[in-house]
């Protein structure tokens, strides 16, 4: 998409207009944006690994088919 050495907010507001929901592993997220004034959302991931990510695949459904804009769902191993 050519967004490459775009950062932070601006790259944010080009996500809200592609994307709704976007899916990371920035645990700082939440902490530094505010996603309540852009209609985006995000699911955390513990870590990009591949065992991970597929061991978390039916969290990571349930949390695409639930989360609210301006919202951070962070889903962990352990639950």
């Amino acid at each position: 998409m050519a967004w490459r050495g775009i950062k932070n907010g601006t790259l944010l507001d080009l996500m809200t207009e592609e994307f709704q929901t976007i899916v990371t592993t920035d645990k700082n997220l939440p902490f530094q944006q505010n996603l309540a004034k852009r209609k985006l959302s995000a699911v955390i991931l513990p870590s990009n690994r591949i065992r991970i990510v597929i061991a978390l695949m039916p969290k990571s459904e349930l949390a695409l088919t639930t989360i609210a804009p301006g919202q951070f769902v962070e889903l962990t191993i352990s639950d």
